[in-house]
C-alpha cells in the first residue's frame, strides 16, 4: 500500500482527488485537509429536500455530491480525512462491507485513544465516545471505479452552528435542531481542551494503519489524478448531480446512530420529535385534529407501529382508524 501525504487541498480537491484516484486504479492511502469549508451530500441523498442549496450559495458553502454512502456533512480545515482505496478483491477487503467498516476503524479508534479519547465503533459507520455515546467521526464506504473507498474524518473541531443553519427545516425550529447537533456530536477539542495539529495527526493515522496493512512507502500524488479531480468538481457539483432526485425521503434527520430529529410545519399540524434509541424522547403535537396531551402521552413509546397505535388508541379512548393513521403518519414520517 502507498502512503500519499496530500496535505491541505483546496478547490474540494480533499475530495474529488479520493475520486479520481480511485477511477484511475491508484491503490493507497490518502491523507488530506480541506482548504476551505463545504457541505457533502451522501450518494444517495435527495439533497434539495435535505438541504437548503439556496443558503449554502448565500453564505458561499459550496455542496458537492459525493460518491460514497453516508449522510451529509460539513467539512472545513479542522478536519483530517483517511482515505484508503483499494481495488475490488484485495486481500485486506471482507466479504460483506459491514465488516469492512468494523475492521478499518480499528486504526482510528487508536488514533482517537492516543489523543486521549475512549473511542467506539459503533455499527454502521459512527464513531462514537464511550459514556456519552456522542459522534466523534462519519464514515463512508462505496464503489468508485474498480476499486472500493473507505473514508472519514477526524474532527479536531467541528462548526454546530454552521451545519444547523444548512439543514432544510423550519426557520423557527433551528435552535432546537442545533441543541440537538450540540448534545449528540463532539470533537477532539471539546473532549480534552486541546487540538492537536494537522501533522501530529497524520503521523498517527499513518502509525496506526500501518499495523493493518503494509504500506510500501509515501509517494506524490499523480498530476493526471489532479487532473481529473479537477474535472470531477464540474461534475459532482453540477445542478444536474445535486438536484438529481434519488428516490430518498428524509422525512428525518439522522443525527448520529441511533438519534433522530424529525420537524414538521405545515397547515395541518406542527411536530418537533426526538427518537433516542428506538424510543421517543421529546414530542411536542399540535394540530387542528391533534388531541391535546398527545405529545407527552407518546414520550417513551417504541418508535415502532405497533406500540404508537396501541397508546394513540388508549389515549384516544376509542377506535377511529382515520385519525389514528392519520397521527401515525405524522409521526413515523411516512405517506
Amino acid at each position: 500500500m502507498r502512503v500519499y501525504r496530500a496535505g491541505r487541498l483546496s478547490g474540494l480537491r480533499s475530495l474529488t482527488l479520493l475520486h479520481a484516484m480511485a477511477r484511475l486504479g491508484y491503490e493507497g492511502m490518502l491523507i488530506t485537509s480541506p482548504a476551505e469549508t463545504f457541505l457533502s451530500v451522501g450518494f444517495l441523498d435527495n439533497a434539495p429536500e435535505l438541504v437548503d442549496l439556496e443558503k449554502c450559495r448565500r453564505m458561499g458553502v459550496p455542496v458537492i455530491r459525493r460518491e460514497l454512502g453516508g449522510g451529509a456533512v460539513l467539512l472545513d480545515g479542522d478536519q483530517v480525512f483517511y482515505q484508503l482505496i483499494l481495488r475490488r478483491g484485495s486481500p485486506l477487503l471482507p466479504f460483506r462491507v459491514q465488516e469492512a467498516y468494523r475492521i478499518l476503524s480499528e486504526p482510528v479508534l487508536r488514533v482517537y485513544r492516543r489523543l486521549g479519547i475512549e473511542a467506539a465503533y459503533r455499527p454502521v459507520n459512527d464513531i462514537v465516545v464511550r459514556g456519552t455515546g456522542r459522534k466523534i467521526s462519519g464514515q463512508g464506504a462505496g464503489d468508485i471505479g474498480r476499486c472500493f473507498v473507505f473514508a472519514g474524518n477526524l474532527l479536531l473541531r467541528f462548526n454546530v452552528d454552521l451545519m444547523a443553519e444548512l439543514f432544510r427545516v423550519p426557520e423557527e425550529l433551528r435552535p432546537l435542531l442545533r441543541e440537538v447537533l450540540g448534545e449528540n456530536l463532539t470533537w477532539v477539542e471539546r473532549e480534552t481542551g486541546r487540538k492537536p495539529s494537522y501533522l501530529e495527526v497524520e503521523e498517527l493515522l499513518i502509525e496506526e494503519f500501518s499495523r493493518l496493512m503494509d504500506f510500501e512507502g509515501e509517494f506524490e500524488v499523480p498530476p493526471e489524478a489532479v487532473s481529473l479531480a479537477d474535472r470531477i468538481r464540474e461534475e459532482l457539483t453540477s445542478e444536474e448531480t445535486l438536484l438529481e432526485d434519488t428516490g430518498r425521503r428524509h422525512s428525518f434527520l439522522k443525527i448520529r446512530e441511533g438519534v433522530y430529529l424529525r420537524l414538521v410545519r405545515s397547515e395541518e399540524a406542527e411536530l418537533e420529535l426526538l427518537v433516542r434509541e428506538g424510543k421517543l424522547e421529546r414530542v411536542r403535537l399540535r394540530g387542528e385534529r391533534i388531541p391535546e396531551g398527545l405529545g407527552e402521552e407518546l414520550k417513551g413509546t417504541p418508535w415502532e407501529e405497533g406500540p404508537l397505535r396501541e397508546r394513540i388508541r388508549r389515549f384516544l379512548g376509542r377506535e377511529d382508524p382515520d385519525l389514528e393513521g392519520e397521527l401515525l403518519r405524522l409521526v413515523l414520517g411516512k405517506g
